[in-house]
């Protein structure tokens, strides 16, 4: 009866547990912006918080703006690789990686590097990877 009970129990739990799926349904397409096509709200929060690391997410007019800030870096020369950019059942996956200057490019004064790109608007959470 303990055994039983014991299983009932573990069931109902198990009910409750919402799966997170992170298999691929398909890529997304999506355009990397200049500065200057960052809407103004999205780009006032990005100057406010490029001292640090940033992951942010604004929806506009129908699309979903997806920036990633790599912080204060030493020198400029440094940029941003999109990796991924794809939709599962429960979110949109987000990866982009920081790549440094060569030598050649790693003078100067003090960067703040990042990356804005624009695809659908979705409602599905964002996960930076």
């Amino acid at each position: 009866m303990l055994i039983g009970l014991f299983l009932l129990l573990l069931g109902l739990m198990s009910c409750g547990i919402e799966k997170n799926n992170t298999t691929k349904i398909r890529d997304l397409e999506y355009t990397v912006l200049e500065e200057e096509e960052v809407p103004e709200e999205l780009m006032a929060q990005i100057e406010e918080k490029k001292e640090g690391e940033l992951k942010l997410t604004y929806t506009y007019d129908g699309y979903l703006y997806i920036a990633r800030g790599f912080g204060m870096q030493e020198t400029g020369g440094y940029s941003i690789q999109m990796k991924e950019l794809y939709l599962t059942e429960n979110a949109i996956y987000f990866d982009a990686e920081l790549l440094g200057p060569t030598k050649e490019e790693a003078i100067g004064e003090v960067s703040y590097p990042f990356i804005v790109v624009k695809t659908e608007a979705m409602d599905r959470n964002v996960v930076f990877k």
